[in-house]
């Protein structure tokens, strides 16, 4: 199980198994405190975001 604090704030923290449950796991969070991401008006593109988060939730794998 991957333990990972969200990657924009750090104030929220969830536990999943895949990258696919993290993130269902993490979007009502992200539609709550992240709008403008969810919006898509972020200064980062979907496919950056998508990147970022990848590489994190990969970061936490390896430290497990």
């Amino acid at each position: 199980m991957v333990r990972m604090a969200c990657i924009d704030c750090g104030q929220a923290h969830f536990e999943a198994d895949t990258l696919r449950e993290m993130l269902t796991l993490m979007m009502p969070h992200y539609f709550d405190a992240h709008q403008d991401i969810m919006s898509g008006q972020a200064d980062e593109d979907r496919e950056a975001w998508m990147g970022r988060f990848t590489s994190a939730f990969n970061a936490c794998l390896e430290d497990d």
